[in-house]
């Protein structure tokens, strides 16, 4: 029996980044086209006011560029001038209100082969309230072994069908149906620190059911030179600990977040102060020794973002305008 027709939409935020934007595209609709029995279409938010990407895709589109003889139809662009991520991810969920699905990729990563069709595969297939997958990083040039080695850039891989409690919308499916009946949205509170999709779908999970792992659908993450260096691993494992810290505080209230928080400020210093200590046994010029290394330096600058969430507060705000 043939499956139900479904519509969906796969929907990139961007800001600023109208290279990237007009290289994901084209590959976004050949991914489109390989659907069957599926409407859909790439929905583009640029969260640039002056419409940095829609100016750019426009010029692609005209200049015959998008090799889709169905370009415009399938590309749908729009501007949303209030900054910050969970403004620009609101309006994609406004944008596919009437649609069935709708699956988020970011503006700096590439899909892998048949990346979609496995997303919506596993969803048809488990009923799941949402579908998430692996994210693998490509360096731009290659980096030293300290910073290859960093956790941040070596993400965890699952069987598909494992059932997850959060996911980051770098590679994301999400069934409309479900957000639309419990009314929910991105947390305006993590606009500028990031975090709003682990918020969102912590949220999802725990009212409405099961969210599962596809590992076969596979998106690459394009690291740039400048994002290749210490600083910015550790400035990044600082950041991604307060926004985990912080999702978790705010899903608590009243003794339960205090006594999450005097947990976390446990955590975070024992973190602290065991990797900085075992940072310093590692120490040695050979790749093993900085890859060592590079893991309990990641997890000690982890354990000041903890504190830092706890004490104060999210201090980090990357997407701050």
């Amino acid at each position: 029996m043939p499956a139900a027709p479904i519509s969906l939409d796969v929907a990139v935020c961007t800001y600023k980044r109208p290279e990237r934007v007009a290289e994901l595209l084209p590959q976004l609709l050949s991914q489109v086209r390989e659907l069957e029995g599926i409407e859909s279409r790439v929905l583009v938010v640029d969260n640039d006011p002056a419409g940095s990407a829609r100016d750019r895709i426009a010029a692609e589109i005209a200049g015959g560029a998008v090799d889709d003889a169905r370009g415009s139809e399938c590309v749908h662009v729009v501007v949303e001038a209030a900054p910050g991520l969970s403004a620009a991810r609101n309006r994609a969920l406004d944008e596919a209100a009437d649609r069935d699905l709708l699956v988020f990729i970011d503006d700096d990563e590439l899909p892998g082969e048949g990346w979609l069709a496995k997303l919506v595969a596993v969803y048809r297939s488990t009923g799941a309230v949402g579908v998430t997958g692996p994210v693998e990083s490509v360096f731009e040039k290659q980096p030293d072994p300290w910073v290859a080695s960093a956790p941040v850039f070596r993400r965890a891989r699952r069987p598909t069908g494992t059932p997850v409690r959060s996911a980051a919308t770098n590679n994301l499916l999400l069934d409309m149906a479900v957000v639309r009946r419990l009314g929910l949205g991105f947390d305006p509170r993590f606009a500028f620190t990031g975090g709003e999709d682990t918020f969102f779908t912590r949220s999802l999970v725990a009212r409405a059911g099961e969210m599962v792992w596809c590992d076969e659908a596979v998106v690459s993450e394009i690291v740039p030179a400048e994002r290749a260096t210490r600083e910015w691993v550790l400035t990044r494992a600082r950041r991604n600990a307060e926004t985990w810290a912080w999702v978790r505080l705010l899903d608590v209230s009243g003794w339960r977040r205090a006594r999450r928080r005097a947990e976390f400020t446990a955590r975070g210093a024992a973190l602290w102060l065991v990797g900085s200590a075992r940072a310093l046994t590692a120490r040695g010029a050979g790749a093993a020794r900085q890859a060592l290394r590079a893991q309990h330096e990641h997890r000690a600058a982890g354990g000041r973002g903890i504190l830092r969430a706890t004490l104060r507060g999210p201090t980090t705000a990357p997407y701050a305008r």
